[in-house]
């Protein structure tokens, strides 16, 4: 089954992105999962700004997703530390992976698009791996890696209620 791949990243002691990965059949139902946990007046969900109720609403929502997410760091928060983290990603892209979503980071927004187009090149995948830079509001699956980049920084029982489901590649 067709995979999609959702990007978001956390710069807390150095930069940890999240690539959330979700089979493209269960795209639609779990944007439809997350929007309904949108508060009225909410355009996203945003974990740093949620309490810590809705936090754990949110972690067992997407905890039922039965999602895999890998998380890339590094120690230092450079372009050259971002670039190495999205090439991996697209490098870790197997050939079920059809569609990647990285969140929109206005400092960035041009280095990622070259930086993705460059390693889907370099990979091979350049014709097949389908990529966007979007801002959070615009796929609701971009909240995922939020919550779960978050949660590994913050540590504690944050971190052990998404580690079931997350894999650390330290670069």
């Amino acid at each position: 089954m067709p995979i999609h791949v959702f990007v978001d990243e956390t710069k807390s002691r150095g930069l940890l992105m999240a690539a959330a990965r979700c089979p493209a059949g269960d795209v639609a139902v779990n944007r439809k999962a997350l929007r309904a946990l949108l508060l009225p007046g909410q355009e996203r969900l945003h974990f740093n700004h949620e309490k810590p109720a809705r936090r754990k609403q949110i972690l067992d929502v997407v905890a039922d997703f039965h999602l895999v997410v890998d998380l890339y760091r590094t120690v230092g928060e450079s372009h050259a530390d971002r670039r190495r983290c999205l090439e991996a990603i697209v490098r870790d892209c197997t050939p079920t992976t059809e569609r990647l979503v990285v969140e929109m980071e206005e400092s960035t927004y041009e280095h990622d698009r070259r930086w993705l187009r460059e390693a889907a090149r370099r990979y091979g995948c350049h014709e097949t791996l389908r990529w966007d830079v979007l801002v959070a509001k615009a796929d609701p699956l971009l909240w995922v890696p939020d919550a779960v980049a978050w949660s590994w920084m913050r540590g504690g029982d944050w971190r052990r209620a998404v580690a079931p489901f997350c894999h650390l590649k330290d670069l």
